[in-house]
């Protein structure tokens, strides 16, 4: 592979696309299935997020790090499964957030980060020290949190455990690179599906996008975890 940036683009920037979004192309063509999630690590345990960009992932990653999680990974999640469990590996340790949220939930971060022109985001490094030793990390579950337009702003927080072909439809939309639809993918998406619905849990998570309710959202995530 071979690769190389086409007019004056910040490296950093670059970079951030590079691997979300080549890297990802990458192991489809090998015969991974990544997912389009941002995963947090609350007291040990992983939660990916999972949804359209604009759903709000790294918003709702943002304030769950303020309140003590941990960053994994922001928009691509490659796993394996190993021993029942479906293991998250750890990715650049960055979050793209939009300035207001990142403002309100990160401030330090974003005074010490860079804008992305090609993202319309800042990259902020949720921590000053980036922790030693990342690894694969069990999940403990998977949320998705659905198109925000369609969830009014008076709407309640609401989190909904998944089954059958709901289940398998999220899993199969939220996975990268969805324009490659070869009919050879297609089956295998279906049994990487199945293998997430005997592993994690999967959840389907709605609320409005206001800040007021994130605690809820938040309180929901951990009675769902257990934590």
């Amino acid at each position: 592979m071979t690769c190389g940036r086409l007019g004056d683009i910040d490296q950093r920037s670059f970079e951030a696309n590079l691997l979300n979004f080549v890297l990802s192309a990458s192991l489809t063509l090998q015969g991974e299935e990544t997912l389009h999630s941002t995963v947090v690590d609350i007291d040990g345990r992983a939660v990916g997020l999972l949804g359209t960009s604009g759903a709000g992932k790294s918003t709702l990653a943002a304030f769950l790090i303020s309140r003590g999680a941990d960053l994994v990974t922001d928009d691509m999640l490659r796993v394996r499964f190993a021993d029942g469990a479906m293991l998250a590996y750890p990715g650049p340790y960055r979050l793209k957030l939009l300035d207001e949220p990142g403002k309100g939930f990160l401030p330090e971060a974003v005074a010490a980060g860079y804008f992305n022109s090609l993202s319309g985001k800042v990259m902020v490094q949720p921590r000053t020290t980036i922790p030693a030793h990342r690894r694969t990390i069990p999940l403990a579950a998977l949320f998705h949190l659905g198109d925000p337009d369609g969830q009014s702003a008076a709407g309640e927080v609401s989190c909904v455990r998944l089954n059958g072909l709901e289940l398998v439809r999220v899993v199969i939309s939220s996975t990268m690179d969805t324009r490659y639809a070869l009919s050879s993918r297609l089956a295998r998406q279906i049994e990487f599906a199945a293998r997430v619905a005997r592993t994690v849990p999967v959840y389907r998570l709605r609320y409005p996008r206001s800040t007021d309710v994130l605690n809820d959202v938040a309180r929901q995530i951990r009675q769902a975890i257990g934590t």
